[in-house]
């Protein structure tokens, strides 16, 4: 069986990320967990996975690139015209992943959440694993928050757009 070690990173912030070890019987929706544990997430949304194979220096690539998504999302993929695959249903082995490769993931549709995964290493294991293996092995930098905090001023700016539309 073959192990996966991802390092995970959130778009434009440095000095963050996150090593995940997975076995390659887990699902995409397997390493969605364990990403939204690694980054103390509380707050479930939809999220994709884009296949991209190496990194991306706009959105446009990472947009055309076959998608893995929340099992929720799949026939609103397919209205893109993408190769759709569900989340639950796909195993990272089947994406055929090789060590240095990018893939890209996207959380929270909302807020954007983007995130860079790149293969680290795949090694081969002599025994099967009796049941997944996920872990995550390495925690670099403090999760920023999944909502950012409202001071006051943000308050009395909703309230003065609140007020022009009642």
């Amino acid at each position: 069986m073959k192990v996966y070690r991802f390092r995970v990173s959130i778009f434009d912030i440095p000095h963050l990320y996150r090593i995940i070890e997975v076995s390659g019987n887990c699902t995409f929706d397997d390493l969605h967990d364990a990403i939204f544990e690694a980054f103390d997430r509380y707050d479930p949304h939809l999220y994709s996975f884009f296949v991209t194979r190496k990194d991306a220096k706009s959105m446009a690539p990472i947009m055309q690139a076959p998608v893995i998504t929340h099992p929720e999302n799949v026939e609103e993929e397919k209205d893109f015209g993408n190769a759709v695959e569900a989340a639950d249903k796909t195993t990272i082995d089947d994406a055929g992943l090789k060590e240095k490769e990018v893939i890209h993931y996207w959380f929270d549709f909302g807020d954007d959440w983007w995130h860079r995964i790149r293969v680290e290493k795949i090694t081969k294991t002599r025994s099967q694993y009796p049941t997944k293996h996920l872990e995550i092995v390495k925690s670099v930098g403090a999760s920023p928050p999944q909502y950012p905090d409202f001071d006051d001023e943000d308050f009395e700016d909703f309230e003065d757009f609140d007020e022009q539309y009642d």
